[in-house]
């Protein structure tokens, strides 16, 4: 009877480490798991004036700006034909499918006709989306301001710095309302 009661401390010790351990890990997945939740995006919709050749900006959070603007449950940025939107939205940051994001060209009659994004495969002859990126620009009228940036274009009027504008380029140039930006700080 020792024997056994010998053998049974003696599994028993390492069934209660691996109890714990097992515990002890489980917990840690749980807590990581819900502090490395990754943001989702809303889909998003860009329309684009038909020809529009350079940079384009939106620039968020803008008390006077644009309206939020929704068709399903997909994000609009209407750009003016300045190049420009300024709107009271938050930027649309986090993780999305590229199919849950549409680019589109739109004739003055509404009509929509597709871009594509750049891509390697993309023909230097071929009007596509460059995502520029998402950032801080600032002081514009005093303001560091939540802008993202793109280029339209072929290849070749892509990479032309003569007609690619900085934001701070883009609002005086295309004369952008001092007012869109008032109360942004």
């Amino acid at each position: 009877m020792t024997l056994q009661l010998a053998e049974y401390e003696i599994n028993k010790v390492p069934f209660c480490a691996l109890f714990f351990k097992t515990l002890i890990i489980g917990f840690m997945i749980t807590f990581l798991s819900s502090c490395t939740e990754v943001q989702k995006s809303e889909p998003t919709i860009y329309l684009i004036p038909e020809g529009y050749i350079g940079s384009l900006y939106i620039v968020f959070n803008a008390p006077n700006g644009e309206p939020p603007k929704y068709e399903g449950d997909s994000r609009v940025y209407d750009i003016p034909p300045s190049g420009v939107l300024v709107t009271q939205m938050d930027a649309n940051e986090g993780w999305i499918e590229s199919d849950k994001i549409q680019f589109f060209s739109v004739s003055t009659n509404g009509d929509r006709k597709p871009i594509s994004e750049v891509s390697e495969s993309t023909p230097d002859n071929k009007r596509a989306v460059h995502f520029a990126g998402l950032g801080y620009s600032g002081p514009v009228y005093g303001c560091k301001i939540l802008n993202q940036n793109f280029i339209v274009g072929v290849k070749e009027e892509r990479i032309n710095e003569d007609i690619l504008l900085t934001i701070y380029e883009a609002i005086k140039l295309k004369s952008i309302d001092k007012k869109l930006f008032e109360g942004m700080c």
